[in-house]
Protein backbone atom coordinates (compact mmCIF):
# COMPACT_ATOMS: atom_id res chain seq x y z
CA UNK A 1 0.00 0.00 0.00
CA UNK A 2 2.84 2.52 -0.26
CA UNK A 3 4.56 3.12 -3.65
CA UNK A 4 4.92 0.19 -2.00
CA UNK A 5 7.47 1.39 1.08
CA UNK A 6 9.56 -0.96 -0.34
CA UNK A 7 10.62 0.64 -3.27
CA UNK A 8 12.14 3.84 -2.39
CA UNK A 9 14.54 3.18 0.14
CA UNK A 10 16.18 0.34 -2.72
CA UNK A 11 16.71 3.11 -5.46
CA UNK A 12 19.25 4.74 -2.85
CA UNK A 13 21.15 1.61 -3.17
CA UNK A 14 22.26 1.94 -6.51
CA UNK A 15 24.79 4.78 -6.58
CA UNK A 16 26.86 3.23 -3.05
CA UNK A 17 30.24 2.85 -4.21
CA UNK A 18 30.29 6.54 -5.88
CA UNK A 19 28.58 8.33 -3.09
CA UNK A 20 30.91 11.55 -1.99
CA UNK A 21 29.57 14.16 0.51
CA UNK A 22 28.27 16.80 -2.24
CA UNK A 23 24.82 16.39 -3.17
CA UNK A 24 24.46 14.09 -6.27
CA UNK A 25 21.64 12.49 -8.31
CA UNK A 26 21.33 9.43 -10.47
CA UNK A 27 19.04 8.06 -13.17
CA UNK A 28 17.46 4.74 -12.00
CA UNK A 29 14.57 2.25 -13.06
CA UNK A 30 12.67 -0.72 -11.39
CA UNK A 31 12.90 -3.43 -13.88
CA UNK A 32 9.82 -6.08 -14.51
CA UNK A 33 11.61 -8.89 -12.84
CA UNK A 34 10.39 -6.72 -9.43
CA UNK A 35 7.68 -7.56 -6.91
CA UNK A 36 5.61 -5.50 -4.69
CA UNK A 37 2.20 -6.99 -2.51
CA UNK A 38 0.38 -6.19 0.42
CA UNK A 39 -0.28 -8.92 2.32
CA UNK A 40 -3.42 -8.84 4.86
CA UNK A 41 -5.71 -11.36 7.07
CA UNK A 42 -9.53 -11.52 7.73
CA UNK A 43 -11.00 -13.95 10.09
CA UNK A 44 -12.24 -15.85 7.15
CA UNK A 45 -9.28 -15.82 4.70
CA UNK A 46 -5.81 -14.18 4.25
CA UNK A 47 -5.56 -11.96 1.02
CA UNK A 48 -2.56 -10.50 -1.22
CA UNK A 49 -2.64 -7.44 -3.37
CA UNK A 50 0.21 -7.86 -6.32
CA UNK A 51 1.57 -4.38 -7.78
CA UNK A 52 1.84 -4.85 -10.85
CA UNK A 53 5.30 -3.82 -11.92
CA UNK A 54 5.05 -2.63 -15.48
CA UNK A 55 3.21 0.91 -13.75
CA UNK A 56 6.77 1.69 -12.67
CA UNK A 57 8.52 1.16 -15.89
CA UNK A 58 9.26 5.13 -16.22
CA UNK A 59 12.97 5.91 -14.96
CA UNK A 60 12.89 8.36 -12.36
CA UNK A 61 15.86 10.56 -10.46
CA UNK A 62 17.09 10.74 -6.33
CA UNK A 63 19.20 13.16 -5.40
CA UNK A 64 21.38 12.35 -1.98
CA UNK A 65 24.12 13.62 -0.12
CA UNK A 66 26.16 11.49 2.13
CA UNK A 67 27.61 12.37 5.26
CA UNK A 68 29.41 9.71 7.21
CA UNK A 69 26.96 7.26 7.53
CA UNK A 70 23.85 8.34 6.35
CA UNK A 71 22.46 9.10 3.46
CA UNK A 72 20.25 12.03 3.43
CA UNK A 73 17.72 12.21 0.05
CA UNK A 74 15.58 15.09 -0.97
CA UNK A 75 12.98 14.73 -4.03
CA UNK A 76 13.15 11.09 -4.04
CA UNK A 77 9.56 9.63 -4.21
CA UNK A 78 7.77 7.03 -5.88
CA UNK A 79 4.12 7.12 -6.76
CA UNK A 80 1.82 3.82 -6.78
CA UNK A 81 -1.56 4.12 -8.42
CA UNK A 82 -3.89 2.69 -5.99
CA UNK A 83 -5.63 0.61 -9.43
CA UNK A 84 -1.84 -0.84 -10.48
CA UNK A 85 -2.96 -3.19 -7.31
CA UNK A 86 -4.78 -6.36 -7.92
CA UNK A 87 -6.14 -8.44 -4.81
CA UNK A 88 -7.48 -11.39 -6.90
CA UNK A 89 -10.60 -10.94 -7.69
CA UNK A 90 -13.31 -7.71 -8.89
CA UNK A 91 -14.96 -7.85 -5.07
CA UNK A 92 -11.92 -7.76 -2.97
CA UNK A 93 -10.06 -4.80 -5.38
CA UNK A 94 -13.54 -2.89 -5.03
CA UNK A 95 -12.81 -3.31 -1.31
CA UNK A 96 -9.61 -2.51 -1.63
CA UNK A 97 -9.61 0.83 -3.94
CA UNK A 98 -13.16 1.99 -1.02
CA UNK A 99 -10.39 1.64 1.92
CA UNK A 100 -7.56 3.41 0.30
CA UNK A 101 -10.21 6.16 -0.98
CA UNK A 102 -9.24 5.62 -4.45
CA UNK A 103 -11.73 8.24 -5.87
CA UNK A 104 -10.02 10.90 -3.43
CA UNK A 105 -6.58 9.90 -3.40
CA UNK A 106 -5.64 8.00 -6.43
CA UNK A 107 -1.71 7.13 -5.19
CA UNK A 108 0.21 6.16 -2.73
CA UNK A 109 3.59 8.57 -2.42
CA UNK A 110 6.63 7.23 -1.05
CA UNK A 111 9.61 9.42 0.13
CA UNK A 112 12.66 8.31 0.77
CA UNK A 113 14.21 10.63 3.11
CA UNK A 114 17.41 8.96 5.12
CA UNK A 115 19.47 5.57 4.46
CA UNK A 116 21.63 5.04 7.61
CA UNK A 117 24.56 2.33 7.08
CA UNK A 118 25.34 -0.39 9.11
CA UNK A 119 29.14 -0.56 9.72
CA UNK A 120 28.91 -3.91 10.95
CA UNK A 121 26.38 -5.44 8.52
CA UNK A 122 27.47 -4.65 5.52
CA UNK A 123 24.38 -5.38 3.36
CA UNK A 124 21.72 -4.27 5.66
CA UNK A 125 20.63 -0.41 6.20
CA UNK A 126 17.62 1.16 8.15
CA UNK A 127 15.47 3.38 5.76
CA UNK A 128 13.33 6.25 6.80
CA UNK A 129 10.83 6.85 4.54
CA UNK A 130 7.43 8.78 4.41
CA UNK A 131 4.47 7.40 3.42
CA UNK A 132 1.06 9.27 1.88
CA UNK A 133 -1.61 6.96 1.89
CA UNK A 134 -5.32 9.11 1.46
CA UNK A 135 -4.35 12.37 2.51
CA UNK A 136 -2.16 11.47 5.40
CA UNK A 137 1.26 11.45 5.94
CA UNK A 138 3.20 9.06 8.13
CA UNK A 139 7.09 8.51 8.76
CA UNK A 140 8.58 4.97 8.99
CA UNK A 141 12.03 2.69 9.86
CA UNK A 142 11.90 0.43 7.77
CA UNK A 143 15.43 -2.48 8.08
CA UNK A 144 16.23 -3.35 4.14
CA UNK A 145 18.95 -5.72 2.50
CA UNK A 146 20.32 -4.70 -0.53
CA UNK A 147 23.11 -7.03 -2.98
CA UNK A 148 25.05 -5.52 -5.76
CA UNK A 149 25.18 -8.18 -9.13
CA UNK A 150 25.13 -6.69 -12.26
CA UNK A 151 22.50 -4.14 -11.05
CA UNK A 152 20.64 -3.70 -7.22
CA UNK A 153 18.13 -6.03 -5.72
CA UNK A 154 16.65 -4.47 -2.82
CA UNK A 155 14.24 -6.59 -0.38
CA UNK A 156 12.46 -5.69 2.82
CA UNK A 157 8.64 -5.98 4.53
CA UNK A 158 6.77 -3.53 7.16
CA UNK A 159 4.66 -3.93 8.84
CA UNK A 160 1.96 -1.21 9.44
CA UNK A 161 -2.01 -0.74 10.90
CA UNK A 162 -4.22 1.16 8.52
CA UNK A 163 -5.43 3.12 11.14
CA UNK A 164 -2.45 5.29 10.91
CA UNK A 165 -3.97 6.84 7.71
CA UNK A 166 -7.34 7.52 9.31
CA UNK A 167 -8.67 4.31 7.31
CA UNK A 168 -11.00 1.66 8.72
CA UNK A 169 -10.68 -2.24 7.44
CA UNK A 170 -14.12 -2.72 5.38
CA UNK A 171 -16.65 -5.05 7.12
CA UNK A 172 -18.76 -7.85 5.30
CA UNK A 173 -22.03 -9.83 5.84
CA UNK A 174 -23.14 -7.38 8.38
CA UNK A 175 -19.94 -7.83 10.44
CA UNK A 176 -19.90 -11.33 9.96
CA UNK A 177 -16.25 -10.98 8.19
CA UNK A 178 -13.89 -8.55 9.50
CA UNK A 179 -10.65 -7.68 7.84
CA UNK A 180 -7.43 -6.83 10.39
CA UNK A 181 -6.41 -3.63 11.13
CA UNK A 182 -2.77 -4.49 10.12
CA UNK A 183 -1.13 -5.33 7.06
CA UNK A 184 2.74 -6.41 5.76
CA UNK A 185 4.12 -4.94 2.75
CA UNK A 186 6.52 -7.10 1.24
CA UNK A 187 9.16 -5.93 -1.44
CA UNK A 188 11.74 -7.66 -3.77
CA UNK A 189 13.16 -4.83 -6.35
CA UNK A 190 15.63 -5.28 -9.34
CA UNK A 191 17.07 -1.64 -9.92
CA UNK A 192 18.79 -0.43 -12.91
CA UNK A 193 20.97 2.80 -12.73
CA UNK A 194 19.85 4.58 -16.61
Amino acid sequence: MKRLLFILPCLVFISFSQLDSAISSKTVRITPKSELQINGTSNVKDFTCQYEIQNLNEPFRIHYEKANDIIRFEKSEIILKNKGFDCGGKGINNDFHSLLQSNLYPNITLKLKEIKLNPHKKNIVDALIDIEIAGLVNAYHMRTEFYYNQGWSISGKLKLNIKDFDLEAPKKMFGLVVVSDDIEINFKLEIEEC
